[in-house]
């Protein structure tokens, strides 16, 4: 029996079609319905345009985004033959806002779409948390603009540096939104420190608390999440940051990972229309995003579930609450490295002189964001945009199956709709 279902409550929209036999998933495709032609847009415009144009991709991830663009201007400067000078306060504020974006993305996952959709395989309604997830949010979104200006869709990043200039104010200012968000995770998110939580080594740390991550801890457990929702058992890393490096890993064996090896094919999906493609790696699909890059970390706690429970459904929830945990200690190391007497910007010669190829590479909260440009005087030529989706949720054969219709095998329909959300979906990232 192939049945289909629209799927909201993600970035976008997506459609599932299930071929179901015996009561689970035998197999299924996934569709993106809807186009957006980014990349069409951006031919022929000035290149520093995609700076205002690219961060409205998405209302989630501008500025992986804008970074990605930034990355692939400053890299195509290189390739002309001519050096893009950054300061090292220019770079930390630069992934401090990606940070702060990540974290931002993490916090709406866990309140506005995992705990709520468990709460339905368990009781519905038992649980309504969407306005910690948008209060949340929103303390990280003021975070952001106080270097950025705004958020989402801001273009504060040019080649050579920043717009911002901040203060010492500024800096006390972000401070205590960090402070505050790091406050909120303690005592509505986990009911006990930071630091307490991230001493964590097992699962069995979390018997006796009281908090809505011991909730969904616990009810991931009661629906044998931690033996659903397998993959591949192969996990890649492409961007380069403060925290993450570029890593291919298979059954825990780490090589090195290099973005000319990623390769694009046209996605499966039987009779329904769909306007993404399928992102691999050397020919091989691969999972990204948080649970590659906390195993890629060795993060002990994500290894220790690993190796319990592989790349369950249970580990791939539990990974990105984990790196969102992390990502709250990184953000204000962050801060604490900043010189404000350091430039935030450093003039590039005229965009019109640059005739070059350029790659921007950045992880965003999803996994691995690629913006490819081909300049010529100045003027785009062709812009490709590859995104996490890409690599996670594309559909493929039955023989070949990417890692979201892998995992999704073998389980109920109501099962797979909730695996399918534990890769933090994006539609409108992927449909360009």
């Amino acid at each position: 029996m192939i049945t289909k279902q629209l799927i909201n409550q993600i970035e976008g929209e997506a459609t599932i079609s299930f071929d179901i036999k015996d009561g689970v998933v035998d197999f299924a495709t996934i569709a993106f319905p809807h186009f957006r032609g980014i990349e069409s847009i951006l031919k022929r415009k000035d290149a520093l345009d995609a700076l205002v144009i690219t961060p409205r991709v998405c209302g989630i991830c501008g500025h992986a985004h804008l970074m990605a663009t930034v990355r692939a201007i400053e890299d195509a400067y290189k390739n002309a033959g001519y050096r893009v000078e950054l300061s090292k306060k220019v770079e930390i504020i630069r992934e401090f806002t990606l940070v702060m974006e990540i974290i931002q993305n993490h916090f709406k996952w866990i309140y506005l779409t995992i705990i709520p959709e468990i709460s339905k395989l368990i009781k519905p309604n038992q649980k309504q948390t969407p306005l910690k997830g948008a209060y949340a949010a929103s303390i990280a979104s003021k975070a952001i603009a106080i270097f950025a200006g705004q958020w989402p869709h801001s273009s504060y990043m040019i080649p050579g540096g920043i717009t911002t200039d901040p203060t010492n104010v500024d800096i006390l200012k972000v401070e205590s939104y960090v402070d505050e968000l790091i406050n909120f995770f303690e005592k509505e998110s986990i009911g006990i420190s930071l630091e307490t939580f991230l001493s964590f080594k097992s699962n069995k740390n979390f018997g006796g608390l009281k908090s809505d991550i011991s909730f969904l801890e616990n009810n991931l457990m009661n629906l044998n999440m931690d033996k659903k929702g397998f993959a591949h058992d192969r996990f890649l890393v492409l961007g380069k940051h403060t925290f993450s490096k570029p890593l291919k890993i298979e059954q825990t064996y780490p090589t090195s990972s290099d973005v000319k090896y990623v390769n694009i094919t046209e996605a499966y999906s039987l009779n329904q229309v769909s306007y993404a493609k399928n992102a691999q790696y050397g020919d091989i699909f691969y999972e990204a995003g948080p649970l590659s890059r906390t195993i890629s970390n060795n993060l002990p706690i994500v290894k220790n579930i690993y190796r319990r429970s592989k790349d369950s459904a249970y580990t791939r929830v539990m990974s990105r609450i984990f790196e969102l945990a992390t990502l709250l200690q990184h953000a204000k190391n962050l801060l604490s490295k900043i010189d404000i007497s350091q430039k935030s910007y450093t003039q590039c010669m005229d965009i019109s002189k640059i005739t070059a190829k350029g790659i921007g590479v950045v992880e965003a909260p999803r996994g691995p964001l690629l913006h490819l440009t081909d300049i010529k005087d100045g003027v785009i030529q062709e812009y490709k945009i590859v995104t996490p989706t890409q690599f996670n949720i594309g559909s493929s054969t039955k023989e070949n199956p990417t890692p979201v219709q892998q995992a999704m095998r073998g389980t109920t329909k109501e099962e797979a709709l909730f695996i399918f959300r534990t890769f933090d979906v994006c539609s409108v990232c992927t449909t360009h």
